[in-house]
């Protein structure tokens, strides 16, 4: 496959991620062409399941990670406390190498988690670029437009043409921002492009009246009925905004944004919130209401083969994280300890290290739930003392609020409550 008449990702390792991908989408594109239904979004569909589906071991790995670092989170904490406001560089040095030991104990690392999300993200961003550059990556759109371009470009002058240099920026892809909109009309590939994004108003109204040319009318006529054909998904044109069509498009940027929405917060129920403080969780909660926010805003203003990419990867990935969540639910951690541990042992032996000990995680599960018990425990009692000594000296106040004598009568009031409770314990 040839990726030669129109443009494809040149960006830095997601350019080479993306052809590999764009075999994958070229070969399930062909094959629903064989049965007889070659369909964009279909393939678009398939494409992301199959991506999704191969990535479901990263996703685990992850999600195992997560699950560890609910128990070694806590622990963290307390070396943290232990070390809070000690800045010279013997504490900072054995804050590190406690940390380090520490999580050494589990068979895992401070970065144990980065790996997975290293590997996942170029992954999902060369997808995008496939959908993004679909012609550059699907022989069949490529030979249907290319025909089309083939006549243009023969036309005498086009490219001096106000009306298609408009067009042209309005709708070619900028693969190339240095270019200038005259010298992509010069180029193959970037007419393309600028083609795959007209909608079938701007082709019957825009682009083929200003030229009147009976072979261009032809070119485009012989393949029209084609490309409407597989650019069609469930009575929605692809390679327009919803804004442009509104019904039934209207429904890919609530999908979008509705099931992103539901896919983090399965992804947050699959992984153990321990040791986030409030400000962690206060992001985390923002997060899973700001994405889904963007996602519906960015699918108004894309091209509806874009945003059914978004549904389809938010919906794929809820059945997903369903899966992993009932999964990871029957996971027993001490055996996934003694595996870690394992795996270390079986390095650090190479070395010429002693073993590391496996940790019961169990009994340290038992006695982290005891201390988070007695922690909300203690702040109840002091939330109830606040309480009972505001209705206090509520009760006993009869000065105006606000006033001074009331602040004064609240001092003569604790002391009386102090000399009360100091009886009391005299008594006793």
């Amino acid at each position: 496959m040839g990726f030669t008449l129109a443009t494809t990702s040149t960006w830095f390792l997601i350019g080479p991620i993306a052809t590999v991908l764009g075999y994958l989408m070229n070969w399930i594109f062909e094959g629903l062409n064989a049965i007889g239904i070659p369909n964009i979004g279909l393939a678009i569909i398939i494409f992301t399941l199959v991506i999704k589906v191969l990535l479901i071991p990263l996703s685990i790995k992850q999600q195992k990670y997560s699950k560890l670092q609910s128990i070694i989170a806590p622990q963290v904490k307390k070396i943290t406390e232990k070390y809070k406001g000690k800045t010279d560089n013997a504490s900072v040095m054995a804050q590190q190498k406690e940390t380090k030991e520490l999580y050494a104990q589990y068979g895992t690392s401070p970065t144990g988690g980065c790996l997975q999300t290293l590997i996942q993200m170029p992954i999902l961003f060369a997808l995008y670029q496939v959908i993004y550059h679909l012609p550059g990556y699907i022989t069949k759109l490529r030979e249907y437009y290319g025909g089309v371009a083939k006549v243009l470009m023969g036309i005498k002058g086009y490219a001096e043409n106000e009306v298609l240099q408009a067009l042209a920026a309005q709708n070619t892809i900028t693969a190339a921002k240095s270019l200038t909109v005259a010298q992509k009309l010069a180029d193959e590939k970037y007419v393309i492009d600028m083609m795959y994004n007209f909608t079938r108003q701007e082709w019957t109204e825009g682009f083929l009246p200003i030229f009147n040319n009976p072979q261009l009318t032809a070119a485009y006529e012989a393949v029209a009925e084609s490309i409407n054909k597989v650019n069609n998904f469930l009575g929605i044109d692809l390679t327009m905004t919803p804004m442009q069509q509104l019904w039934p498009a209207i429904f890919i940027p609530i999908l979008a944004g509705g099931l992103q929405w539901l896919s983090s917060k399965l992804m947050q129920n699959g992984m153990s919130s321990n040791g986030q403080n409030d400000q962690q969780g206060g992001m985390m909660k923002t997060m899973n209401y700001m994405f889904p926010l963007m996602s519906v805003v960015f699918c108004f203003m894309f091209n509806c083969g874009i945003g059914l990419y978004w549904v389809a990867s938010s919906g794929i990935q809820v059945i997903i994280q369903l899966i992993v969540n009932a999964y990871m639910n029957k996971v027993d951690l001490n055996e996934m300890v003694a595996k870690n541990i394992e795996k270390v042992n079986k390095k650090r032996a190479r070395k010429g290290l002693p073993p590391q000990k496996v940790t019961n995680v169990s009994n340290l599960m038992t006695s982290l739930e005891e201390m988070q018990k007695q922690e909300e425990e203690k702040k109840q009692s002091i939330a109830e003392q606040t309480k009972a000594a505001s209705a206090y000296y509520e009760g006993k106040s009869t000065a105006k609020k606000g006033s001074l004598a009331e602040k004064a009568g609240m001092v003569q009031q604790y002391d009386e409550r102090m000399k009360e409770m100091r009886g009391k314990s005299g008594k006793r």
